[in-house]
């Protein structure tokens, strides 16, 4: 195909996240866009000159007929959309979190595998071009242990602040910093978390202001990550993972940098690129070409991630450590 044909379900800030890159492409055709808000669906037909505005996303499916669909919907409405495009046998971008059940999750995983069709999931960071000096590190050291962060405010969107609607910070921001330590160190066997509240004043809001989760991997390696809202206007950024190895120290600063430091010398690398333009970039090459193999997060990838932080939400709320399969 010369063009793909993309429509998109869910109009709103990180549609316009995926919008600053398709546009930059002119191998895009933008067929149709869809929001429950249908002012957000004009605008974003507008600002790419698409195709149409439609009402109902079965009618924006079987009219506009895409080759993608982007879907770009809070967590808590997933489910039909994505076995929308599964009946019709129309490829698909989801973000993250990909579900708030894992069994609906699985159930989209198996029907997408049927009917072979090529997904990708919002894991940008996996995309960053200093993750690959990390990685490329990780070959060169032992590690002995690993900590990281996502702590900040709490977003302005209504959905956010509830569990039933957002997931909870872990599931829906946190979880970027836990498909990193899968996507670096492998595959989760454990994972014990413990959380509290008290500091965020804010009405009609349910979740923990901060958690910590010690993941033990398959490995052995031992992970801890703390995830926090309290803290929307502190004096320092603590997000990021630092991985103490026996002879160097390996720090991931959060979308910023990479550092190696060893007693002999420094070496640190600052992101050049957004990443963003890649993960699209790769997604559209896989519809075109029919080959999803340099996808790095495609959808079953992703529910093994939401797995994981599922079961953090799990052990916070029962206190017990959760096996992870």
């Amino acid at each position: 195909m010369s063009k793909v044909k993309v429509a998109m379900v869910g109009n709103g800030g990180i549609c316009g996240y995926h919008l600053e890159h398709l546009t930059q492409f002119d191998d895009v055709e933008f067929v149709g866009f869809h929001d429950v808000i249908r002012e957000r669906a004009v605008a974003r037909c507008e600002q790419t000159n698409g195709k149409r505005v439609y009402d109902s996303l079965e009618d924006m499916l079987d009219d506009s007929k895409p080759d993608a669909l982007y879907i770009c919907v809070p967590p808590n409405q997933h489910g039909h959309i994505e076995q929308a495009a599964i009946d019709r046998g129309i490829n698909f971008f989801c973000e993250k979190p990909i579900a708030l059940d894992l069994a609906m999750a699985h159930r989209i995983r198996d029907g997408v595998e049927a009917k072979g069709l090529i997904t990708a999931v919002g894991f940008q960071d996996r995309y960053l071009d200093i993750i690959q000096n990390v990685k490329g590190w990780l070959g060169e050291h032992k590690v002995g242990m690993v900590s990281g962060a996502w702590i900040g405010g709490i977003p302005g969107v209504e959905w956010w602040p509830h569990y039933a609607t957002s997931g909870g910070q872990i599931v829906e921001q946190n979880i970027h910093l836990f498909d990193m330590i899968r996507y670096l160190f492998g595959e989760p066997a454990r994972v014990y978390c413990t959380g509290s509240r008290g500091i965020v004043t804010k009405e009609d809001y349910d979740l923990h202001d901060f958690s910590t989760a010690v993941v033990t991997m398959k490995s052995g390696l031992v992970v801890t990550l703390h995830t926090g809202c309290f803290r929307p206007n502190g004096p320092s950024d603590p997000n990021c993972l630092c991985i103490l190895c026996d002879d160097a120290d390996i720090t991931y600063k959060l979308r910023s940098y990479a550092k190696l430091t060893t007693a002999e010398t420094t070496l640190s690398y600052r992101r050049m690129t957004d990443q963003g333009i890649p993960e699209d970039r790769t997604f559209l090459d896989a519809v075109k070409s029919g080959d999803p193999s340099k996808i790095r997060s495609p959808y079953s990838d992703a529910c093994k991630s939401l797995a994981l932080t599922l079961a953090c939400n799990e052990s916070l709320f029962t206190g017990k450590v959760i096996e992870l399969a």
